[in-house]
């Protein structure tokens, strides 16, 4: 087992790894590709089925204090919120990748 790194549990291998990672993202595409085609984004938010009253509390009033303390930090977040959750697992998809390629460079400069 070159390149492994044994601990007292077994053994670590980064391009195991490597290879689970890429399976799970070839397994992700797939599950993509077998998705429905020209789905029509949600307008408005879902109600149990029924338009929201007017006099709804909104989210923004439960996290007032949150808002107000951190006004930079959320800011910057809504800046870069979309909404789209394939947004989010794009960047949580490129951060492992990321890491992925850390550790592969590590385990060889090692």
């Amino acid at each position: 087992m070159s390149g492994a790194i044994a601990t007292g549990a077994g053994y670590w291998d980064p391009l195991v790894m490597l290879a689970a990672l890429l399976a799970m993202a070839a397994v992700a595409l797939l599950i993509r590709a077998a998705g429905r085609k020209g789905r029509q984004r949600q307008s408005e938010a879902f109600y149990s089925g029924s338009p929201a009253p007017e006099d709804a509390m909104k989210g923004s009033n439960f996290y007032w204090g949150f808002f107000e303390a951190l006004g930079r930090y959320y800011r910057l977040l809504m800046r870069l919120h979309t909404g789209m959750p394939g947004d989010y697992v794009f960047i949580y998809v490129l951060v492992m990748v990321l890491m992925a390629i850390a550790l592969i460079g590590g385990a060889l400069w090692a």
